[in-house]
């Protein structure tokens, strides 16, 4: 019997060389650290860690949230984007094969909930960085606590 999120000897061993490197590739081109990755995604750090090392079976949501994190830096509309996210996607999706987990209704609700905090919460730290290297003035904003880490994952993202 197959457990939702524990994959067998076999599988692990699949989903290692399969889903796991290419997560790994994509993450390393962007120079991003499993923390930065998961911080833009909305998932915790070992959820990365456990994916790239073929531990864990993804939902498709979490692939979905992942694909979005690598392909649109923060503080850039994602509508230009939109192409590189879907082939992302579909790269993510078939390199995870029949491992792949359908998300709940519920579970892909919290999973988008998660994601859209953790862009918004980027897109604070991102937007004065992405006017300063084009040379524009800074915006007057609200004052808002942002976390230390996602401050860390846009500056990690930006180099």
């Amino acid at each position: 019997m197959r457990t939702r999120g524990v994959p067998g000897t076999d599988e692990r061993a699949r989903l290692r060389s399969t889903l796991g490197a290419a997560l790994r590739r994509e993450r390393v081109a962007r120079r991003l650290s499993q923390r930065s990755l998961a911080t833009l995604a909305g998932c915790d750090r070992r959820t990365v860690q456990r994916l790239e090392a073929g531990q864990l079976r993804p939902t498709t949501a979490l692939v979905a949230a992942l694909a979005h994190a690598l392909a649109v830096p923060p503080g850039y509309a994602p509508a230009g984007r939109r192409e590189l996210v879907d082939a992302l996607r579909a790269e993510l999706v078939a390199a995870a094969g029949p491992s792949l987990v359908e998300s709940t209704p519920g579970g892909a609700r919290r999973r988008r909930r998660r994601l859209r905090r953790a862009r918004l919460a980027a897109t604070r730290v991102a937007v004065p960085l992405v006017r300063a290297q084009r040379g524009l003035p800074p915006q007057r904003q609200a004052a808002r606590v942002v976390p230390a880490d996602v401050a860390q994952a846009v500056r990690r993202y930006a180099r």
